[in-house]
């Protein structure tokens, strides 16, 4: 099963057309199962933007998953559309499910919104939702790698430097590891990177987080740099590589590979790392 991760597309000023369309050629050429996108589709929520992010995920070559980021709200000069209507538009033109989920007998993944409109940039998981994400992975084959999608970060991540995380984070930590959950994969810092989290003592959560795709702000280490990641799932083994935009030549490259071995239903060793 490959996954291709994507991230913080905002489309819109900040989208660069030609990566938009380097991008669509490198989807077509690594041929994944299902493409996953952490949210920010736009920059401002604007009708156009959101027709221009529909027609890119018309374009993919697989079928996509999507979850909506803080930048796909109704920006705060818009303050009662952005608390009572918050994802109108992304619910118009993106689409109607803020639990949008894909299972087979290899993984179970399952995206949730964090993106609310009481929120300024940062997120949070409501009870609603952790009690939803209990009952799905309950119900997921046993063997299945345990997916969660969402915008925003759950913990705080020392390798990358100061950021924020959800509201109410321990509670939402607390749930993803009773349900036995995997693998995260998130956006919102425009920063790529992989993380293994030790939730419990005999529980490890990977947190992968994907930078932006094709905008040009991408943060810290990864000012702007474009990132994808593509995930190989098999009942053995997790890949993940991650891919760099180079703008000269219009290329993504390999710029990292981490493999990692699962043991029955416990979460991933690393076995090795490239690049």
């Amino acid at each position: 099963m490959r996954l291709l991760h994507l991230s913080d597309l905002h489309f819109g000023r900040l989208a660069s057309q030609t990566i938009v369309a380097d991008l669509l050629a490198e989807a077509r050429r690594q041929a994944p199962d299902l493409v996953v996108v952490s949210g920010d589709l736009t920059q401002r929520a604007r009708p156009r933007q959101f027709q221009a992010a529909r027609a890119f995920l018309e374009a993919l070559p697989a079928p996509w998953l999507v979850v909506p980021g803080n930048h796909d709200v109704y920006p705060w000069w818009r303050p009662l559309s952005r608390l009572w209507r918050s994802l109108a538009r992304y619910r118009h033109y993106i689409t109607q499910s803020l639990r949008p989920s894909w299972v087979t007998d290899t993984i179970a993944l399952l995206g949730l919104n964090t993106a609310h409109g009481a929120t300024i940039k940062g997120g949070r998981l409501t009870t609603e939702d952790l009690t939803y994400l209990q009952t799905f992975f309950a119900a997921a084959p046993p063997q299945a790698l345990r997916i969660l999608v969402i915008h925003h970060h759950l913990v705080h991540l020392q390798d990358i430097g100061p950021h924020d995380v959800v509201r109410d984070a321990r509670q939402a930590l607390e749930a993803v590891a009773q349900a036995g959950i995997h693998v995260i994969l998130c956006g919102h810092l425009h920063i790529a990177h992989v993380a293994p989290v030790l939730l419990q003592p005999q529980w490890q959560l990977l947190v992968v987080s994907a930078g932006t795709a094709t905008s040009s702000r991408g943060r810290g280490p990864h000012r702007h740099q474009n990132f994808y990641n593509l995930l190989e799932v098999t009942p053995q083994t997790l890949r993940i590589e991650t891919y760099r935009y180079h703008p000269e030549a219009r290329t993504f490259t390999l710029t990292q590979t981490q493999t990692f071995e699962r043991q029955g239903a416990q979460l991933l060793l690393e076995t090795a790392q490239t690049g």
